[in-house]
């Protein structure tokens, strides 16, 4: 496999960021070739200016389409090899792109891994937004990312054995089902078989957690059960098998990682209902879940004076990392 590495200078909105290498596992091609959807303004040209990023890493290609991610190398080396944090993305499982990392609940847990000797990517995966591709490919695309990250560490400096996931909303619903999930079950590129491996831990801010289970999608986008068929590719009663694959209640056991979930109390998109009912079947089965609930949070942590506040939850996410991906180095 050919790679090489681009340099590039960029001139950001918090100031210039200096010279960044970009790789890709292959010849870059057609720049007119379809990809991964283009970055919101807002959040494309809000990269912070104090943190060193690899860009355009090309991951895996599905028919005309390039996937790719970007790698936030820690600010500094504590760490021979540097542990990994996957950030996956939310938008309604139809949408968003690699970038939402950058918003306020997401750059701040980039910031201070990124100072505790912590790498962290965010990656492009393919959505379910009613073309050909469902949640499943969604899921295969994360694990892939993940795979190449492994198979290509040395290339980063990370350790392949110390990586975590980490996603909000749909992105909280994906990374859960990353890290609970057997490769096997998906459809992933088997060319990244040798490549596998066990994710250390998961954080997932306000996910779905169960597309079987009517109680706690009650109060939520998923009462609609049409809202499910672009995700599992037909409806529910036909697709049982496909959602059971993307619930993660349904695929933790008691040897499963660590998960923390944080759910605002207030939300009305996805039910905070989602988590404490995966709080409560990890409980009943010994699976090691731990589940924050923020007081008058909406969606995405949307409210006034939230408790615990949007600092809190980010030092507690990070708190979280650290512990499971650090012990022992």
């Amino acid at each position: 496999m050919i790679r090489r590495i681009v340099v590039v200078s960029v001139l950001v909105v918090f100031g210039f960021a200096g010279s960044l290498p970009a790789a890709e596992p292959g010849a870059r091609g057609d720049r007119a070739a379809k990809r991964a959807p283009k970055a919101a303004p807002s959040l494309a040209n809000r990269m912070p200016a104090d943190l060193k990023v690899v860009k355009d890493i090309v991951f895996k290609q599905v028919d005309d389409a390039k996937l790719d991610m970007m790698l936030f190398q820690p600010l500094e080396q504590k760490y021979e090899k540097a542990p990994l944090v996957v950030y996956i993305h939310g938008g309604g499982w139809g949408g968003g792109d690699k970038y939402k990392i950058l918003a306020n609940d997401h750059i701040g847990v980039v910031r201070e891994l990124n100072k505790q000797g912590v790498a962290c990517a965010s990656i492009e995966y393919r959505l379910a937004d009613g073309g050909k591709a469902t949640s499943m490919e969604s899921v295969a695309d994360c694990m892939d990312a993940i795979s190449f990250l492994v198979k290509y560490a040395a290339d980063y400096g990370l350790d392949p054995a110390r990586v975590a996931t980490y996603g909000s909303s749909a992105g909280g619903h994906l990374s859960l089902v990353t890290a609970l999930g057997n490769p096997a079950d998906y459809p992933c590129d088997p060319s990244f078989n040798d490549s596998r491996l066990k994710v250390r831990c998961e954080v997932a801010y306000y996910p779905a957690t169960t597309f079987l289970d009517p109680e706690p999608m009650k109060g939520s986008n998923f009462e609609r059960p049409q809202r499910l068929i672009p995700l599992l590719g037909g409806p529910i009663e036909e697709k049982r098998d496909i959602a059971a694959k993307l619930s993660p209640v349904e695929l933790m056991t008691k040897d499963s990682p660590p998960v923390l979930l944080v759910h605002g109390e207030q939300d009305k998109t996805l039910s905070f209902k989602f988590s404490t009912f995966m709080r409560d079947r990890a409980k009943e089965i010994g699976a090691p879940v731990e589940c924050i609930l923020v007081q008058g949070a909406d969606h995405g942590f949307r409210g006034e004076a939230i408790q615990p506040s949007l600092e809190e939850i980010c030092q507690r996410s990070v708190e979280f990392f650290l512990k499971h991906l650090t012990e022992g180095l």
